[in-house]
């Protein structure tokens, strides 16, 4: 007989089983699964970062090589095919299997190439290492670049606000006026002479003769274009002092000026709506017992305009002559600044290259190299630009009413018998009593009351000394020599009535309206009128492809100016806010987008 054995149970140690307990209890292993889970997520993101830093570094090379050849391949210094020199980077940079094609347009019309653009793109397939775990197996890298010169041929206006506020002190201590000097001068410096030089270096120019052009367009409350300029144009005789426009609003809406152009050679006067009106010379500003000299259009010729300056020396010396005085009329100012870049006064050029300065200078008002300008706005190898600069708003411009610009006026002189001026005394005419007031120059009365003729003087009259035989208080009988007058006849004055225009030369505008029975003969343009001409010329010329960069000087930023000159320049980035401390740089840095060769894509 067998007897099975029996099993054997032992009872767990106390020990083991709190060492299970604690097992179950302890946490520390959820913290290195959590940590292999954030391990593997990194190095996804890591290779996912290597992924787009190749595909970013095959661009970027792709890109700047690109964009290396088509600069050297426009450049018009360059002789070698344009294309041959996009395939030549490519290949030193061995990245000749990814160039695509190349475009090339040329202007060799001077039997030079005056004009060159340059087009040409470049792709590149790339197998990424981990983005394939996401399903994409390419990624595809294209670019392309396009460069042109044409700033051969440059056309530029500079107006530049010459209004009193011009004279206060900027942020850099000097005065406002001082400090466009010296920008509108270094300016000047890069666009004629050396672009890749400080003013004062003393380097030689590099710009070639004749390929820049720069007009000077002063402006305050009216823009002088001087007897020169203005009198190749169809305009109003009322008087010869001063040479301002009085636009209308209609003008504004368009660039060109060349239906006013003279055409001396027709014989046939010019249509009504083909003349400019001439501003009057008047002073609406001083007292009406002051002598007139505030005139609406500035008479000094510092102020006229200087037009298509070819010589950076020149342009400097009309830049330090600009003085400061007056109201502020941008409009106006960006009128005859989109005006000179027109090709409908290119026959005013022309007859300018062939005006001598004065009568025994060689010297032409015009370079003859600048003969042909302004030149058509679709010649492919010019640009116009205007840069418009101003301190503060558009305020009032005055200007006569109609019936005072021209003929005979309400008051009167005389003239003596040997045919000169008579004694200053006016007569006023009243129509209302059909009577004259007797006034001196100062406007008072010279004899009280009214008067049914001119006055021409006094009587026509003997003097002489004559002995008067008189007694004193003792009656002793005395004598003594006295200047006795008699009279002879009546006036011999001819009496002369003034023209307006020689009322204003002579008299305010304030002494002609203190007489109650007259009105006053000034109107005016205030800031809304003017902001709205100032947008029209400035669209007109953006419509003619004219680059428009305006500069606030010291305006502040969030004004109603900053958004004005913002609308009006060719888009935001061609506005500028400066002030005293960094206006060259403004100036540096248009200049430099002027010069240089631009990428356009």
């Amino acid at each position: 007989m067998s007897i099975a054995p029996r099993t054997r149970f032992f009872p767990m140690r106390a020990g083991r089983r709190e060492a299970l307990a604690r097992f179950r209890r302890d946490e520390a292993g959820g913290l290195i699964i959590f940590s292999l889970f954030i391990l593997v997520a990194m190095i996804l993101a890591a290779g996912l970062a290597i992924d787009f830093m190749r595909y970013e570094h095959t661009r970027a090379r792709l890109q700047n090589t690109m964009d290396r050849a088509v600069l050297a391949a426009a450049s018009l210094r360059q002789t070698r095919d344009a294309k041959a020199v996009v395939e030549d980077y490519f290949e030193k940079a061995g990245l000749k299997d990814y160039l695509g094609p190349i475009k090339v347009e040329e202007d060799l019309s001077s039997g030079t190439a005056a004009y060159r653009k340059v087009r040409a793109s470049a792709s590149a397939t790339l197998r990424p290492i981990f983005l394939s775990f996401l399903g994409m197996n390419e990624m595809s890298v294209i670019t392309s670049s396009a460069a042109e010169e044409g700033i051969s041929d440059l056309e530029i206006s500079m107006v530049l606000d010459v209004s009193g506020s011009m004279g206060w002190s900027a942020a850099s201590g000097n005065t406002r006026i001082h400090d466009l000097k010296e920008a509108a001068k270094d300016f000047v410096y890069h666009m004629q002479c050396n672009p890749n030089a400080s003013r004062g270096s003393d380097k030689p120019c590099e710009v070639e003769h004749g390929k820049v052009s720069i007009s000077i367009v002063p402006y305050s409350e009216q823009v002088n274009a001087g007897p020169h300029l203005l009198s190749l144009f169809n305009v109003t005789n009322e008087h010869a002092s001063s040479h301002c426009v009085d636009f209308s609003s209609d003008d504004y809406t368009r660039v060109s000026l060349g239906d006013y152009v003279s055409d001396p050679l027709s014989g046939l006067p010019p249509a009504p709506q083909n003349v400019l009106m001439r501003t009057g010379h008047f002073d609406p500003w001083r007292r009406y017992y002051r002598t007139p000299r505030s005139w609406s259009c500035n008479i000094q010729s510092e102020r006229w305009i200087k037009p298509l300056i070819d010589s950076h020396t020149k342009a400097y010396d009309a830049i330090d002559a600009l003085i400061a005085q007056g109201n502020t009329s941008i409009d106006v100012g960006m009128k005859w600044g989109a005006a000179l870049l027109d090709p409908g006064i290119r026959s005013v050029v022309d007859s300018l290259t062939s005006t001598p300065v004065a009568t025994s200078s060689s010297e032409m008002l015009v370079d003859p190299a600048l003969r042909g300008r302004p030149y058509n706005y679709a010649q492919s190898y010019n640009a116009k630009a205007i840069i418009l600069m101003t301190d503060g708003q558009n305020t009032t411009q005055h200007y006569l009413k109609t019936q005072y610009r021209d003929g005979p006026s309400v008051v009167w002189h005389y003239d003596k018998a040997d045919g000169t001026p008579g004694d200053p005394v006016y007569s006023v005419y009243n129509a209302g009593r059909d009577q004259y007031r007797w006034v001196n120059k100062d406007g008072s009365d010279y004899k009280s009351g009214w008067f049914d003729n001119v006055y021409i003087g006094e009587p026509q009259q003997t003097c002489g000394y004559q002995t008067v035989y008189y007694y004193d208080r003792l009656r002793n009988l005395k004598s003594r020599q006295e200047w006795v007058c008699t009279e002879t006849g009546p006036p011999d004055g001819t009496p002369r009535q003034l023209g307006y225009p020689e009322v204003w030369s002579t008299f305010t505008t304030q002494w002609f309206g203190r007489f109650s029975w007259l009105e006053k003969p000034v109107l005016s343009h205030g800031r809304a009128i003017k902001d709205a001409r100032l947008l029209d010329i400035c669209n007109a010329a953006k419509a003619r492809d004219i680059l428009v960069y305006t500069i606030g000087f010291e305006i502040g930023g969030g004004s109603g100016e900053e958004e004005l000159l913002s609308k009006c320049a060719t888009t935001v980035n061609h506005f500028f806010l400066a002030d005293g401390l960094n206006l060259s740089d403004t100036f540096g840095a248009i200049a430099s987008s002027l010069n240089q060769l631009r990428l356009t894509e």
